[in-house]
């Protein structure tokens, strides 16, 4: 597995305009619909324990610190060393949230840390997917849940004409990982699981619930 090159993402943190602009076109003008409904998707509520993968700049990291209010904990993990201290900073207000760099493929936490798990265009810029989503099963308790919003190539075939001028762009922009199937590694390593697709299937949220026993082998 190649690992993954932080510096992308290094330069995205210095340059939060760049990466407004760039989830602009992405999400095609809804970005803020479809990180709601993600959101409502993983419903976490007061007490819980929430890891955010890929946590970016921190722009999730108040609306989950306010679903689980002042009981509850939020921690946000980071491969970029810049958006990791972008986010920190901006969450060193609040008591209950962390952020800490690391690797979404090797946290190093116990296996049942999380009620929640939430990641937003982060589980595709992985170098292995699903082994993102594994790790992010194997912290959640039994009854833990899990949400992904992310995006993927054109899948009607009209449109798919269109992936290889988009595609390599976006590789380079964002190391995407366009390959990888996340939805089928979330219906791998949950017992329930349900997908959306918007943006004539760019853009899902994939969530889900209960990790399987046998971590999906």
């Amino acid at each position: 597995m190649t690992a993954a090159d932080p510096s992308v993402y290094d330069r995205w943190s210095r340059n939060p305009w760049a990466l407004r602009l760039l989830y602009a076109v992405a999400f095609a003008g809804r970005e803020s619909t479809f990180r709601r409904r993600s959101l409502t998707a993983l419903s976490p509520s007061a007490g819980e324990a929430v890891l955010e993968l890929g946590c970016g700049r921190g722009r999730a990291l108040g609306r989950l610190r306010e679903a689980v209010g002042p009981d509850g904990r939020v921690v946000g993990v980071d491969y970029s060393r810049g958006m990791a201290e972008t986010a920190a900073a901006a969450a060193d207000r609040w008591e209950n949230v962390h952020v800490v760099r690391g690797d979404a493929t090797d946290l190093g936490v116990r296996a049942d840390a999380f009620d929640a798990v939430y990641a937003a265009m982060s589980v595709s810029a992985t170098p292995d997917p699903a082994a993102a989503v594994a790790t992010a099963a194997r912290c959640l308790r039994a009854d833990g849940r899990l949400a992904v919003l992310d995006a993927r190539p054109f899948q009607p075939l009209p449109l798919r004409v269109l992936n290889p001028l988009i595609v390599p762009v976006l590789r380079v922009l964002t190391d995407w990982n366009h390959a990888a199937d996340v939805p089928a590694a979330v219906e791998t390593q949950f017992e329930t699981a349900t997908v959306e697709s918007y943006n004539a299937g760019t853009i899902y949220v994939a969530s889900a619930g209960r990790p399987t026993a046998d971590g999906g082998g």
